[in-house]
């Protein structure tokens, strides 16, 4: 794709080369190029991978979608771990509006929707979600079935959907066009739906600490990276009112920092990964005193809540 010469949010032409990074989780080592505006410190994949050959970075290699079968025998305690996120999530989600049988919740980039099914089994509320593709549920079609899914973009989503909460739950640093994407969100918003959007945080110790190995990065799949400033920037721009932001968010930081330590050393990704349970668990008990200072440390995720300006 055509390279870009102006900032994205805030349209700035000092854009400069930030960091060069191989492909991440596949078997292609392929080197992509990250720009950073100097003025709002934005940093985006520039240029683009085309959305034709995308699919290319979505294989075997890919941990998220081979989920919990990729850790064989250890694949019970990986299931019950994502159990655990999703109720993270729904906990959250409450917090900033109550889920009841009249909302409904639209989950935007939902990939396994077990999140929705889980919210339904529990507040009966009306249950929405998209995703670029149905590799998520494609399989798993009959425990899904209770749930609404739709497979295209953003602006495929009908206008009159009118939803009461719509999660982001590491999605918009996939988004080849985000900005169009929130301003259609907020065109088929009430003026009292809420928006919580998590995404990985640039301005976090673990980027400075792992630098091109980083799994922030996800070369090439993450075309945006963010810090609250400029998140909050491009949020203004189209058409929400930031209300709270937080320095952390449901999922585990620990899960960032044992990725980028499987980039550093160059782990094959479609392997069976029992053999990297123990010292996954090991690592993650030494990092526990880091993640109970979550809240007061920046340590690679970061979570905003937003409301339409009206």
């Amino acid at each position: 794709m055509r390279k870009i010469e102006n900032c994205p949010v805030c349209s700035s032409e000092k854009v400069q080369h930030f960091i060069s990074t191989s492909a991440q989780m596949h078997s292609d080592k392929e080197v992509f190029k990250f720009d950073q505006c100097t003025d709002c410190e934005f940093v985006f994949l520039n240029p683009k991978v085309s959305p034709e050959q995308l699919n290319n970075y979505y294989t075997k290699y890919y941990l998220p979608y081979r989920g919990a079968e990729a850790w064989g025998k250890y694949g019970k305690l990986v299931n019950n771990s994502l159990k655990k996120l999703d109720l993270r999530k729904l906990k959250f989600v409450n917090s900033v509006q109550k889920l009841n049988s009249s909302s409904l919740l639209l989950d935007v980039g939902c990939g396994q929707p077990s999140f929705l099914k889980l919210s339904k089994e529990k507040s009966n509320c009306q249950t929405l979600g998209i995703d670029f593709s149905n590799e998520g549920w494609s399989n798993q079609n009959h425990k899904y079935q209770n749930i609404e899914l739709q497979v295209g973009e953003v602006r495929d989503l009908s206008k009159k959907l009118r939803p009461d909460i719509i999660t982001m739950w590491h999605y918009l640093e996939h988004d080849y066009s985000p900005i169009e994407n929130l301003s259609y969100l907020k065109s088929i918003s009430k003026s009292s739906t809420k928006l919580i959007i998590e995404v990985p945080n640039f301005d976090s110790s673990s980027r400075k600490k792992f630098g091109k190995h980083w799994a922030g990065w996800h070369t090439p799949r993450h075309t945006s990276l963010f810090s609250p400033n400029n998140l909050k920037m491009m949020l203004n721009k189209s058409g929400w009112k930031l209300e709270r932001s937080f320095d952390y968010g449901t999922m585990n930081p620990y899960l960032i920092e044992w990725m980028s330590k499987m980039e550093e050393k160059e782990i094959e990704w479609d392997k069976n990964m029992e053999s990297e349970i123990v010292s996954f668990i090991m690592g993650m008990i030494a990092f526990l005193p880091k993640r109970l200072m979550e809240k007061k440390l920046s340590l690679g995720i970061m979570t905003m809540i937003a409301s339409p300006d009206v």
